[in-house]
């Protein structure tokens, strides 16, 4: 089985230069906890939930939460911030005829995911935990 059969071909992306507020909404009505960074199709990195609860510094400095003094000030950061000064840049991903069992692999020992699926470079789709379960199940 491979990625392309059970990949995601809908990206939930950001552009570089949105905000964090931009990301928080967007993250929220998407229903998913990664974003994907990209300047057209070209991948850049990826931005998740835990990003913004520790702005303005990166989660994957490995940094604990900065304390804030109210919701209101931690929103004026949200407001402020530009995704690209937090994203992580070191993504992990697949290409479309990575098997699922690599694939499930990188997720389960990274803790990484979705993995963003590439060709020739480009972004075409993610792969996900959930893809992988309907695969095993027989779903698609």
């Amino acid at each position: 089985m491979l990625v392309k059969d059970y990949m995601q071909s809908d990206v939930f992306h950001i552009d570089p230069e949105a905000t964090l507020l931009e990301a928080a909404e967007k993250l929220l009505g998407s229903g998913v906890d990664t974003l994907l960074i990209l300047n057209g199709d070209e991948l850049l990195g990826v931005i998740g939930l835990r990003d913004l609860f520790t702005a303005p510094v990166p989660a994957h400095y490995g940094n604990p939460m900065i304390r804030h003094d109210s919701e209101a000030q931690f929103l004026e950061i949200w407001k402020a911030t530009p995704v690209q000064s937090l994203m992580n840049e070191n993504v992990l991903s697949v290409t479309e005829d990575t098997t699922l069992m690599r694939a499930l692999e990188i997720m389960v020992n990274s803790g990484k995911h979705p993995l963003p699926v590439l060709k020739d470079g480009k972004v075409i789709g993610v792969i996900a935990r959930t893809d992988i379960v309907r695969a095993l199940l027989g779903k698609r």
